[in-house]
C-alpha cells in the first residue's frame, strides 16, 4: 500500500506556484497515496480540459509536482469518502492544525506560491469562526480570509473550485468553467 501524505515539490524540482487543497482524502486516495484517485472524481479530466495537464489520467500527482510546480494536500488528513459525515466541531477542532502546515508548505516555497486552490467550498467555508453562509467559486475577495490565516499567506490568491466529487450535483460546464479560469490564469 502506497502512503498518503501531502505532494509538495522536493529541492530540485520546479517552484510551487499553486497548492490544491482537498477536504479530506477519498479511501481510494488515502490507500493509493494519490490524489483524486476515486474513478468517479472528475479532477484530472477538469485540469486537462484547462489546458493545466496533458493527458487526464489518475495517479499522476508525483509527476506534476516535479514538473509542473503543483501541490497537493488536504484540510484534514483522516480518511473518508462523505465529506458531509465530518462534523463541524471535528473540523473546527483540526483548522488551527491545518492553518500551521498550510504555513511551513508556504514558508518552504520561499516566496514562490502564488495561489492556493480549495477543491470544493466546503473546507474553506468551514476555515472562518463564524462560517460564512455562502461563496462562490473563483478567486476570492483579498479581504477575505479566515482569522487564523497565516501572514505568509496575505499575497497569495485564493480560489475556491467547484468540487471535481461526482457526488457533487453540478453539470459539466459549471464544474469545468472556474478551472478553465484557473488554467488561463497560470498558463498566461
Amino acid at each position: 500500500m502506497a502512503r498518503y501524505m501531502a505532494k509538495l515539490p522536493r529541492p530540485g524540482d520546479p517552484s510551487c506556484h499553486t497548492i490544491f487543497i482537498g477536504h479530506n482524502p477519498s479511501m481510494a486516495t488515502w490507500n493509493s497515496g494519490h490524489y483524486f484517485a476515486n474513478p468517479s472524481n472528475h479532477f484530472w479530466t477538469l485540469l486537462h480540459t484547462a489546458g493545466l495537464i496533458g493527458h487526464p489520467e489518475a495517479n499522476q500527482d508525483d509527476r506534476l509536482v516535479q514538473t509542473h510546480g503543483f501541490g497537493f494536500c488536504d484540510v484534514l488528513e483522516t480518511p473518508g469518502n462523505d465529506a458531509q459525515q465530518v462534523s463541524r466541531d471535528f473540523m473546527r477542532q483540526n483548522i488551527p492544525i491545518f492553518m500551521k502546515r498550510i504555513e511551513k508548505y508556504a514558508i518552504s516555497m520561499n516566496g514562490s506560491l502564488k495561489r492556493v486552490c480549495f477543491i470544493g467550498k466546503r473546507q474553506w467555508k468551514h476555515l472562518f469562526d463564524h462560517q460564512l453562509p455562502r461563496c462562490s467559486h473563483g478567486i476570492q475577495p483579498t479581504d477575505l480570509r479566515p482569522e487564523q490565516w497565516p501572514e505568509i499567506l496575505d499575497g497569495v490568491e485564493v480560489w475556491v473550485m467547484p468540487s471535481p466529487s461526482g457526488r457533487a450535483v453540478l453539470s459539466k460546464e459549471e464544474r469545468q468553467a472556474t478551472y478553465s479560469d484557473l488554467g488561463k490564469v497560470i498558463n498566461g
